[in-house]
This record gives C-alpha cells, structure tokens and sequence, in this order.
C-alpha cells in the first residue's frame, strides 16, 4: 500500500522533530557536558516537552548513539576527494584537509559530544572507529597508493602514514576544542604547512 500525502508529510514531521531533538541534544552534550545536561535541558532546548521528547528517545545514551548515528550516516556520503582530486600530491593534501574544516564545521557539536563520551563507553569507542575513523583512513590510503604509483610520492607504508594524517586531523580538533588560538582562524595555512611538512618527507629522492 503506498503511504498518501498526508502519510509522508507526516513521516517528514517526525523525522524533523526527531533531527531537532539530536541537534539540541549535541549542543548541551557539547556546552555542558553528557553527564550535567538533563532530559529536561535538552527538551527545553530543542522546544518540545519532556514526555515529547521520551517519545522519540528513552535515554540520552538512546540520544547519544542516535548523535552517533548521524556521524556515521555523514561518512556514508562516499569518497569526499573524489569529486575533483588534484593531479599534484601537495595540492591533494591541501584539499583533504580543507574538507576537513568544511566537515568540523557542519558538525563540530556533534563531534565534541561523541569525542567527550568515546573513553567511557566501550560502544561508542567501537561505533566511533568502525563508522568513522576506518572508513578515512581506507580512503587515504587508496589515494595514498595512488600518488606512490604515479611517482608522486616514494614509496612509502601507507598504512603508517594514513594513521598518522588522522591522528593528526583529530590532535588539531581536540586542540581546538581546548581553545587554542591558531587552528580555526589559520586552517589554510595550518593546511598549506602540513602538506609541506608530509611531502618534503615522503617526496622521491631527486
């Protein structure tokens, strides 16, 4: 039986108001931390009753792994390099990295609450790597491997090297976070830098 107008508009309400609980929940998990913000902060903030808000989540671990679920619906979306890959290594590194800005910024909320909650809750932890952190890296080294075999780069074990990019792109978040005063304003830069860095190192031998 296929759903009428009033159907959809209704599956459409649902998921709006449920996508405004999470986002509200992200904010609090972010600003106040996941232990100190309530149930009835959250309501509060995403304008909808507790008892509403119960309706769609039982828990704010229930709301938690729903921020989560976002996250990794978002690293879904496939290869973000793929749509226009620069032909020179330091170029590519540049690009990845801007994306990466692009990326904090639509979901910074959500990646302090998760990232608060990951050394506690062995689930997280494990969704956090598996949805997350495997994919990116899967996705530079294939990019990595190929700039080795278009003579871009040396070769080099692109599974250190992978690690070592992502480990990085998360020191800088979690640096941020801590309020330190030259990663958001300095990004291109900041860019420009660590792709110099990586490729004077990994650059063929003349």
């Amino acid at each position: 039986m296929e759903n009428t107008s009033a159907d959809l508009r209704r599956e459409r309400r649902i998921a709006g108001r449920r996508q405004q609980i999470i986002e509200a929940a992200a904010r609090l998990f972010a600003e106040k931390g996941f232990h100190r913000a309530t149930t009835r902060d959250i309501a509060d903030a995403a304008d909808v009753s507790e008892g509403t808000l119960y309706n769609y989540f039982s828990s704010k671990d229930e709301l938690l792994m729903a921020i989560m679920e976002v996250l990794s619906d978002m690293s879904k979306l496939g290869d973000p390099y793929d749509h226009k890959v620069p032909d020179e290594a330091r170029e590519f590194l540049v690009e990845m990295m801007l994306l990466r800005r692009e990326t904090v910024d639509r979901s910074s909320d959500m990646l302090q609450s998760v990232l608060s909650e990951i050394l506690v809750n062995p689930e997280l932890r494990r969704r956090y790597y598996t949805d997350l952190v495997v994919p990116s890296m899967e996705m530079l080294t294939a990019h990595l491997d190929e700039r080795i075999e278009q003579g871009q780069l040396r070769p080099i074990n692109v599974a250190y090297a992978s690690r070592v990019i992502i480990a990085l792109l998360l020191g800088l978040y979690v640096l941020e976070v801590l309020g330190d005063p030259v990663i958001q304003p300095q990004w291109e830069e900041l860019s420009q830098f660590v792709a110099s860095v990586f490729i004077e190192g990994a650059r063929p031998a003349d």
